[in-house]
């Protein structure tokens, strides 16, 4: 008995890992490529930049490193698991995913809310620390996109735009209540977009992004630090007894230490604790010292090339709930790592964003690989090369 089911998993893991891997679309392979690419690329980087700090833990120095490499075995996992989930199946559950996303985000604000760097966004389960957020970010565009299929004859109606912004602003409530502004600014732009995306008419575009203006600069008042953050930002030549522009002064002085080609893997001087934590979200900054500006450009264009091919797979795709949730996925890389780089390069204020697919962060790297999974579920089971190759 115990042989014969063996015998099932084992012809079920081989047939859904051949589904997955062969006889795929073109796009397919392109966002596997690249996706790849930038999770390898983050593991490399993440054990350059993090070994000072894990010493100076107390840790080995590839500490940080593998707990990294386990996250990405696991979101690899996710991935292909999402890529061969049917969505049928998948839109009977997105309520419960989405409300068991909540929960364990008000679990944070509880006793097992763990603060990191002054932000209460994560659970302390003992061996690991989960952060719900970034699972609210894929429920959130999973919910957006059941809705709006299931609703795609009442667009021209207002009051069909009203439940969707409502449901996702108490989410991103729940974010902000665990004082993660940055997460709920990314949230924030996928809200808007992919309503924007599904066709929702320009005056409710115009309020809900007044409201949503008003509702940040509230927010920016509340935190202790972030007016003092932007103010330091915006006047770079004030005095700055708090430091708020540490990070980034040294960040620029990381770019201009590589100069064109870098310094060379590994030889880094600004991770010698002039960054706090450069495995995280000033990882481009080590990027730019080690691998030179030359290296960062293409690390850019990566980015670019990721959400122009998110774009193209979403307007090919011949089926509602695939074309939102893909929309959903590439504004969350675009907004994401466009925050992240800005920042890094001094064009913004510091907002604790993490850089997409390359930050140390076991829960974000695990969502992002889930969320591609089920951008390449949806071209294999939708898009239109795919449509093409099963008739």
């Amino acid at each position: 008995m115990v042989t014969r089911l063996r015998g099932r998993l084992a012809d079920r893991a081989k047939t859904g890992i051949q589904k997955f891997l062969f006889g795929q679309s073109p796009r397919y392979y392109t966002l596997l490529i690249i996706v790849s690419f930038l999770v390898v690329v983050g593991l490399i980087m993440v054990l350059s930049s993090s070994a000072i700090d894990s010493i100076k833990a107390g840790n080995s120095g590839f500490a940080i490193f593998i707990s990294q490499g386990r996250s990405a075995l696991l979101g690899i996992l996710v991935m292909v698991a999402a890529a061969l989930i049917p969505f049928d199946f998948l839109r009977r559950q997105i309520f419960w995913l989405f409300v068991g996303s909540i929960v364990l985000q008000l679990l944070t604000i509880t006793v097992l809310g763990h603060s990191v760097n002054g932000n209460k966004n994560w659970i302390n389960l003992g061996i690991i620390n989960l952060q719900p957020s970034e699972i609210i970010k894929l429920t959130m565009i999973l919910y957006l996109a059941e809705y709006l299929t299931s609703h795609d004859r009442e667009l021209s109606i207002s009051r069909t735009w009203i439940q969707p912004f409502v449901v996702s602003i108490i989410a991103i409530g729940t974010v902000l209540g665990g004082k993660d502004l940055g997460t709920a600014m990314v949230m924030v732009a996928i809200l808007v977009g992919v309503l924007t995306f599904a066709g929702m008419p320009r005056v409710w575009f115009w309020r809900i992004t007044g409201f949503l203006a008003v509702g940040i600069w509230i927010a920016l008042q509340q935190g202790g630090s972030r007016m003092g953050r932007i103010m330091a930002w915006l006047h770079p030549d004030w005095p700055d007894p708090n430091q708020y522009n540490w990070q980034q002064d040294h960040a620029m002085w990381a770019f201009a230490s590589g100069g064109w080609t870098g310094v060379g893997l590994g030889k880094s001087q600004l991770k010698w604790s002039w960054i706090p934590e450069a495995e995280n979200d000033f990882i481009f900054a080590i990027i730019g010292e080690e691998g030179g500006l030359i290296f960062s450009i293409f690390i850019v264009a990566l980015f670019v090339w990721l959400t122009y091919t998110l774009l193209f797979t979403a307007e090919n795709n011949t089926d509602s709930f695939s074309r939102f949730l893909i929309q959903g996925v590439m504004i969350w890389i675009a907004v994401q790592s466009t925050i992240n780089i800005a920042v890094v390069l001094d064009w913004l204020p510091v907002l604790g964003v993490p850089l997409p697919l390359i930050s140390a962060g076991g829960s974000s790297l695990v969502m992002l690989l889930g969320a591609f999974g089920l951008v390449l579920g949806a071209e294999r089971q939708y898009g239109t090369n795919s449509q093409r190759r099963l008739r």
